[in-house]
């Protein structure tokens, strides 16, 4: 059972990457994941986190970016959220990545060996210097792994750190709060499609050495990057302050190495393409739909509102 948490963390880290741009069905893939269209990075009008919103004649889809983690306990102004969740159509939740549980036993039992370094090395035996060096300099309470014992490959030594530092930080994410706010307005709540992990799983199983322990590098990075700013880019983002919000969202180590893998490539493809299909299926019904976003595939250039917008869609702005 054990060997089926690197799994369940690479679903984690892949849903905590997903600030990558997003892609449209006829074009390629933007080169830089941090371009953004400027216009739609504006300050909400409103107290509390901002709303963009996609309507046409008789419907609208209100749709609000959140940051991965916010701070246990955090309290943030809810009053505009309530407003927009009475009498609202639903809640929809982000797409991901996952894994059954039995699936997920299964493909452990069947890869056990591939999780482990060859000879059952220890992470010090695998890791370069500076690595090292760098991965010490984390705060002790977010050091999880023993790399003189651990024998998971860096890659997945590496998403072990980043899952559990969730707790170590007493982060949370704020779709529950959303979940908690649907359900006293009893609005129906649902998820868009989830993509299974096991092809990424497979996938990053066979990566030469060397890229593993950039891997390992840039999820300890992207940590240390994260401990600093889960709580800025949090009150950024409820006070409605995006561009503050986005520039804490910038791509990390961690991204990179996630989308180095060519699976994930066109697994997010298809993330995208479902969301987009979700709010032009809410839009089909009068009325109004909540649906919770990454902020980066929202505004990216060629992203999620700039191919609604161009198929003659209206997009407001947190400050309409």
């Amino acid at each position: 059972m054990r060997l089926t948490v690197p799994l369940l963390l690479l679903s984690t880290a892949f849903l905590a990457s997903t600030a990558a741009p997003a892609l449209a069905q006829s074009s390629p893939p933007v080169d830089d994941p941090n371009a953004v269209v400027e216009e739609l990075v504006v300050t909400a009008r409103y107290p509390g986190p901002a709303f963009w919103r996609v309507a046409d004649a008789d419907s609208e889809v209100w749709i609000m970016a959140v940051p991965y983690y916010i701070p246990e306990k955090m309290v943030w102004d809810k009053t505009r959220t309530e407003q927009v969740l009475k009498g609202a159509n639903g809640l929809i939740l982000p797409s991901g990545v996952g894994v059954g549980l039995g699936e997920a036993v299964r493909f452990a039992i069947k890869y056990r060996k591939q999780f482990t370094n060859e000879g059952n090395r220890t992470l010090d035996q695998v890791l370069p210097a500076q690595v090292i060096e760098r991965y010490q300099q984390l705060p002790k309470a977010y050091q999880t792994t023993d790399l003189k014992t651990a024998t998971l490959k860096p890659i997945f030594a590496g998403l072990s750190v980043v899952g559990r530092a969730k707790k170590t930080g007493r982060w949370t994410e704020p779709y529950s709060d959303m979940v908690k706010l649907a359900k006293k307005a009893k609005v129906k709540i649902r998820s868009a499609p989830m993509t299974s992990a096991l092809p990424i799983a497979t996938a990053i199983m066979t990566m030469p050495e060397a890229e593993q322990s950039q891997c390992f590098d840039g999820f300890v990075s992207s940590l240390a990057h994260g401990i600093k700013t889960v709580g800025p880019v949090a009150a950024a983002w409820a006070e409605g302050r995006t561009a503050e919000f986005l520039r804490g969202t910038t791509t990390t180590g961690a991204d990179q190495c996630i989308y180095s893998i060519g699976e994930v490539k066109s697994l997010r493809e298809k993330a995208y393409q479902s969301e987009i299909k979700l709010i032009k299926a809410a839009l089909d019904q009068p009325g109004k739909t909540l649906m919770i976003a990454s902020v980066r595939p929202l505004v990216a250039q060629n992203g999620i509102l700039a191919r609604l917008k161009a198929e003659g869609l209206t997009v407001r702005t947190p400050a309409d």
